[in-house]
């Protein structure tokens, strides 16, 4: 282990300390991770992570909703749960996800709410881009091709019926067709409207009785267009990005405010601990999080001294680690005088506490104390 990264470690910890984060990190090697698990141990940390460049998402509990208001919640950390609203968000802009797909997957309805109201367009938006015209036109097509069906179907029963020499055959022909043009425009126009999506098929027969040359007046209203727009209802990432969302902050609309939409990778739960993985790739990049631990408002590690250094190494044997967990001297070792202080103590079997050691009389090099 090299003396000196563990140096400039027990450093960074008292210095994230003073500064009072909540989370940091330091470089992946196996010994550093000894030592951050023995510090979690004994109380001096939260949580020890294995990530990448950022923290991992499993760093972050579920938290409340960051709905962009003054709050004691870290902002964005809200954003890496996959239950949060800018989760749903995010479902919703990139797969198209409907309300009902994200309550089945876990979604609550605050989440479900913020998604719908910053994740669709709204009326004048779709209006803006000509769906009022579209959705007239849609309808427009399918009733001309009801009606030139219904004309071919016309035909074939005025060709069919003539050469029918039996009533038993004309009845056969009127159950195949139907018997007047009436009944066959309304088997035409029922074989058609079950090939369309239910939602299309259902403003297809809200306007059924709309006489053709007035469904370009008609005023369709938002769930209408929605149904024929489909997928190009939803905003997308990238005008998010540009343009923000709007929010509601003491009674005042405020446009163009900035959210930040989580990683895809963090919305798949088979994919929260991707960084955790260390591969030959991107060995060089992982890093341990630790989650740093507070009481009272003061840090519970307040500080992290180096014993052995580069230039000088120190060895004890469990005898001298004895007397130093009593409160003697050992040779140019302090006692362990602290409340709370804890001594870390390299051995042939991995990074120990002191007081472990001289439990199983062993020795080994003093690397630092903390308290």
């Amino acid at each position: 282990m090299s003396l000196v990264n563990l140096a400039h470690v027990c450093s960074h910890l008292q210095n994230a300390s003073l500064a009072r984060l909540g989370l940091t990190s330091i470089p992946y090697t196996k010994w550093h991770l000894s030592l951050a698990l023995l510090l979690q141990k004994q109380g001096f940390l939260s949580q020890v992570k294995l990530g990448g460049p950022s923290p991992p998402a499993s760093c972050f509990g579920q938290g409340p909703r960051d709905d962009h208001t003054v709050t004691n919640h870290p902002h964005g950390s809200a954003g890496r749960s996959r239950f949060s609203s800018e989760a749903a968000l995010a479902k919703m802009v990139r797969q198209h996800w409907t309300p009902s797909q994200l309550q089945q997957y876990g979604f609550g309805q605050e989440a479900i709410d913020f998604a719908q109201e910053h994740g669709r367009r709204t009326l004048e938006q779709l209006n803006a881009q000509g769906w009022q015209r579209r959705t007239a036109q849609y309808l427009f097509d399918i009733r001309s091709q009801v009606e030139t069906i219904a004309e071919e179907w016309d035909r074939e029963y005025a060709r069919r019926r003539e050469i029918c020499e039996t009533p038993e055959q004309i009845q056969a022909l009127d159950e195949e067709l139907g018997a007047t043009p009436e009944a066959r425009y309304e088997r035409v126009q029922e074989d058609l409207v079950a090939q369309l999506q239910p939602e299309q098929a259902q403003i297809y027969t809200k306007y059924a009785s709309v006489p053709i040359d007035e469904l370009q007046t008609v005023d369709y209203n938002e769930a209408d267009i929605s149904s024929i727009a489909g997928d190009k209802v939803y905003l997308t990432e990238r005008e998010i990005r540009q343009n923000g969302i709007t929010i509601d902050a003491m009674g005042l609309r405020i446009p163009n405010q900035q959210v930040t939409l989580p990683r895809e990778e963090f919305q798949d739960p088979d994919m929260m601990e991707a960084e955790g993985v260390v591969t030959q790739a991107n060995r060089a990049s992982r890093r341990l999080w630790l989650g740093l631990k507070y009481y009272q408002s003061s840090p519970v590690l307040s500080k992290a001294k180096m014993i052995s250094k580069p230039t000088k190494r120190i060895w004890l044997s469990s005898g001298d680690l004895a007397r130093i967990v009593r409160g003697r001297n050992a040779g140019e070792v302090k006692p362990l005088t602290q409340i709370g202080e804890i001594m870390a103590i390299s051995t042939d079997r991995g990074i120990m506490e002191a007081r472990e050691c001289v439990e199983r009389k062993i020795g080994g090099q003093p690397l630092c104390r903390v308290w």
